[in-house]
């Protein structure tokens, strides 16, 4: 237990945190390790703060230095544990509420190495199917941890499997500093999830709404269209993670396979058409930079 008598003192004992900790997930643990609640632990660390989830992605020079003086450690192994650094362009793939995604090898293996309920950054990264510390496949939080079931079995686009760990990869690349592409992939799954019209519907007249990713994969418009507020893409982030494959998917077929975009494009008509062009257009300016900046 802490109180107002340790406000000025470092913390007498200091967790160790796991392979790429998310800084609220460390400071949780520190609070249940005191017994106190996380308001409570994070107001103490910071007065005026009550919020440990804001921390990462908003952490200023004196938080950092408050931080890093009361729990005896570096600042910049802090600034590592948020996303602040995170590149330019891809803070929309970041999942800024309850993670989606688990390792569930990796979750025991945290709890049997005292520190359970730690949370890793790539469980709040949208473009993860594949856990990057163990290789394994992420599982739904919503799903039964008893099933032992992951996203490559509940995924109803799971025969894509492969393509979608392509899908991964590529992201992963681009944000490290690839520069091989000839589109953005962050902009291009944003285009991907563009909402549009068929030129023909099942009756062969009118128009059909859907996606652009229905293009690709067409059972895509089908299972997306009960819940096609959760579907937009101006948030990737907010696509549920039972979709995500089949946008990974995607990515990798237009990535490897430009033509691809051409076929999408001529298969949606009126704002989506143009959505679409637009989004395209950015993605390839977007892979630009990179180059040019060289």
């Amino acid at each position: 237990m802490i109180d107002d008598d340790d406000a000025h003192r470092p913390l007498p004992v200091v967790l160790k945190p796991v392979d790429d900790e998310l800084l609220s997930s460390w400071l949780a643990r520190h609070a249940t390790y005191y017994g106190i609640s996380g308001p409570f632990f994070a107001n103490w660390l910071m007065p005026g703060t009550r919020n440990l989830s804001l921390l990462d992605y908003r952490l200023g020079l004196a938080q950092v230095a408050r931080l890093s003086e009361k729990l005896r450690c570096d600042p910049l192994a802090l600034i590592a544990m948020t996303f602040i650094d995170t590149p330019a362009g891809c803070a929309e793939l970041i999942c800024r509420n309850r993670a989606p995604q688990i390792c569930r090898p990796c979750a025991d293996r945290h709890a049997r190495d005292g520190a359970s309920g730690a949370v890793p950054k790539h469980w709040r990264k949208a473009w993860r199917v594949t856990c990057p510390a163990c290789g394994a496949p992420l599982s739904d939080t919503s799903e039964r941890p008893d099933t032992g079931e992951t996203l490559r079995d509940t995924s109803p686009f799971a025969d894509v499997w492969k393509e979608a760990v392509a899908g991964e990869t590529i992201v992963e690349r681009f944000l490290h500093g690839d520069n091989s592409f000839d589109y953005s992939p962050i902009a291009l799954m944003r285009a991907l999830l563009v909402h549009t019209w068929r030129p023909c519907g099942a009756n062969g007249r009118d128009p059909a709404a859907g996606w652009a990713l229905g293009t690709i994969f067409p059972e895509f418009d089908n299972l997306a269209r009960p819940i096609k507020r959760r579907i937009n893409h101006a948030a990737v982030a907010a696509l549920p993670i039972s979709f995500r494959p089949a946008l990974l998917a995607g990515l990798s077929r237009a990535i490897a396979n430009p033509a691809i975009l051409n076929a999408v494009r001529d298969e949606t008509i009126l704002r989506g058409r143009r959505a679409f062009e637009r989004l395209c257009e950015t993605a390839r300016l977007d892979a630009q930079i990179p180059r040019e900046s060289h």
